[in-house]
């Protein structure tokens, strides 16, 4: 892989991670259509990307969840992450495989599109209030918190969506609408969930397979 292939693969990075869109999938489909040769690991890596956008937004917050490690915030975060280090574990060489030969991208995007108007059906009965998108507040204070049940519920989604067509943001979102959550409630813990599983899976890629970190594809992804 070329640096500017990175760089390219890096750019529909930026532009999808933070759609309910699938970001891998759209990866996948570019690295076929041309011919760039990757694996799952560089996917992986590439997210880190998405990594320090997210610490970038988030900063307050993350900087509040460091300070009080123990806060009822950072226990739903980590009963959340628990089954999606699982899922990611026990079906790595599922993922893999499907991340290689892209054979259930189809059903896996119609998966997520049907999710999503399932989703948006449902947000729809809610007060016109709680239906408007705005963005996520990146503070922690005065936010009603999730319980436990829908942490780890969302993690689930999140760990279902290591298959490359399901939307990691659009099947959390679902789920935490499906839920009971406001937009703005299910956004916001669908991405500061995400936060430990994208490190932790960029942790262990990269003590389990080290390879040459092609860092103009994860700068893209970070500063698109």
């Amino acid at each position: 892989m070329t640096s500017i292939q990175a760089v390219v693969l890096g750019i529909i990075q930026g532009l999808t991670e933070f759609l309910p869109i699938s970001s891998s999938g759209h990866l996948v489909i570019l690295e076929r259509l041309l011919h760039i040769k990757s694996n799952l690991t560089f996917d992986v890596l590439l997210h880190l990307g998405t990594l320090l956008a997210l610490l970038l937004y988030f900063k307050t917050a993350v900087c509040e969840l460091l300070r009080h490690p123990t806060s009822l915030l950072m226990r739903r975060l980590i009963a959340g992450s628990i089954p999606t280090f699982v899922i990611g574990y026990v079906f790595e060489d599922a993922v893999a495989s499907a991340f290689s030969s892209g054979a259930t991208l189809g059903l896996e995007f119609v998966i997520t599109g049907l999710l999503l108007l399932i989703s948006e059906s449902l947000a729809m009965r809610a007060p016109a209030a709680e239906r408007r998108m705005i963005p996520p507040v990146a503070s922690t204070k005065n936010k009603r918190l999730v319980s436990y049940r829908q942490a780890v519920l969302m993690g689930i989604a999140q760990g279902a969506a290591v298959f490359p067509a399901l939307s990691r943001s659009g099947l959390t979102i679902s789920a935490g609408l499906g839920l009971g959550l406001t937009r703005e409630e299910a956004v916001r813990f669908s991405f500061l969930l995400s936060i430990p599983a994208i490190a932790g899976a960029t942790v262990y890629e990269f003590f389990k397979a080290p390879m040459h970190w092609n860092v103009s594809g994860i700068l893209f992804t970070a500063f698109w």
